[in-house]
């Protein structure tokens, strides 16, 4: 059995059109050596070239997913992507994302230069010799979308997903930005990705977030109420990823981020003007045992007596920003007595304490892990004499340790 490489790498996100690729071995969909860790990677493709609307990455560009990517009728070097610059580097994600680790596919443009792409994920590899299977145009197309940076710039992700990407968290990549299934080879394409725990936090500019992007290549999925997040369209799969995204597709990767900017709040040398209210005693400590950025963590110690709560809470905050998002990553250890956790932002008197909050229930957090969570601010925020904090829910006696860290305001 061949095993899928899985290693730190640059990638960029894609804007030009994607094609069939692949190579015999391994078997797409073939369950790898180790199954337990996703795939670091690189974004930074700036369009999807070749990409039609109307007949997705069709064979005017040359490629052809019924032929091989190395035959001369699978990709061609006289008319479509190869030749242009554009076009080129749609043939590097594609063969990126296709190939495994070790193929690699030499083709020439028009003026007869060579040109050769390498693999590295291994996600279609039938498409190298032969027709590209319904399962890997899948594949191939959820990886290239993943990689889509419509700035072209270069951005560590990590990705994770069903076999054969895998599944596992890294210490490294925190934000946890969006999931991506559909098929681009399809006529018409199919290109979609919803919102994560992390959407919106941390925003990298010409990646899903960014409200300023341009030549995008796909668009939001949405529940039957009209959610863009993937908990209510997709299953959740421990909070690795998501699957199983109905009714688009089961092919889907989900994308992690590393912090593209320093939080506004980090709890570094002291409390950062965090305090304590609710009917639950808690005390405030910082501690460097579990942390997300920096050295150390804000550990809130809730040493609850019955159905009570907790707010952790700064009074008057000046980073707060009318109209954007609050985001805060919390940890709490499993086997612990809680019941909801949220974020949240009030406002001050000028909106009469508006409350705006966003949160989970004990079922939807991943114990031990830091989860992420987003608060929208209202447009017309009232700041004087407002507050912004976390409140946790407890349900019975009992010592609770919640942890703190990373506060951004967008």
């Amino acid at each position: 059995m061949m095993t899928l490489n899985r290693r730190l790498m640059t990638v960029a996100f894609l804007s030009t059109p994607i094609f069939a690729i692949g190579c015999v071995p391994p078997e797409e969909g073939e369950v790898r050596e180790s199954d337990a860790e996703g795939l670091s990677s690189i974004n930074g493709l700036s369009s999807i070239n070749g990409l039609s609307s109307i007949n997705g990455l069709s064979s005017v560009n040359g490629l052809s997913s019924v032929n091989g990517l190395s035959s001369v009728n699978g990709l061609s070097s006289t008319v479509g992507l190869m030749t242009s610059a554009s076009g080129r580097s749609t043939v590097s994600y594609l063969v990126k994302c296709a190939l495994p680790a070790g193929r690699s596919i030499t083709k020439k443009d028009q003026y007869g230069t060579s040109y050769t792409f390498s693999g590295a994920f291994g996600l279609a590899a039938r498409g190298e010799s032969g027709a590209m299977t319904t399962e890997g145009t899948e594949w191939g197309s959820a990886c290239m979308m993943a990689h889509v940076n419509t700035t072209g710039t270069n951005v560590p992700i990590y990705l994770t997903g069903p076999s054969p990407v895998g599944w596992g968290r890294h210490a490294d990549y925190p934000v946890q930005e969006g999931t991506f299934v559909g098929n681009i080879f399809s006529s018409p394409p199919n290109a979609r990705y919803c919102g994560v725990r992390g959407f919106g936090s941390s925003v990298v500019r010409g990646r899903i977030g960014d409200d300023g992007r341009v030549s995008k290549p796909y668009w939001s999925m949405k529940s039957n109420l009209g959610s863009e997040r993937c908990d209510e369209i997709c299953d959740r799969y421990l909070g690795d990823g998501y699957t199983d995204c109905y009714p688009v597709g089961t092919k889907s990767i989900t994308v992690w981020r590393k912090f593209v900017t320093t939080p506004a709040i980090s709890f570094e040398d002291n409390a950062a003007g965090f305090t304590v209210s609710g009917t639950a005693p808690t005390i405030l400590s910082r501690s460097s045992e579990k942390r997300i950025h920096g050295s150390d963590a804000l550990v809130a110690t809730i040493n609850a007596t019955a159905t009570q709560n907790s707010f952790i809470e700064l009074k008057n905050p000046t980073q707060v920003k009318a109209g954007k998002k609050m985001t805060v990553y919390v940890n709490i250890p499993s086997g612990q007595n809680w019941t909801y956790v949220q974020a949240f932002v009030q406002d001050g008197p000028g909106k009469n304490y508006r409350w705006s909050n966003s949160g989970y229930n004990r079922a939807q957090v991943v114990p031990g892990e830091w989860n992420s969570i987003i608060v929208n601010v209202p447009s017309d925020f009232s700041a004087l004499y407002s507050r912004v904090g976390v409140k946790i829910d407890t349900t019975g006696g009992g010592t609770i340790k919640m942890y703190i860290d990373a506060v951004f305001f967008e």
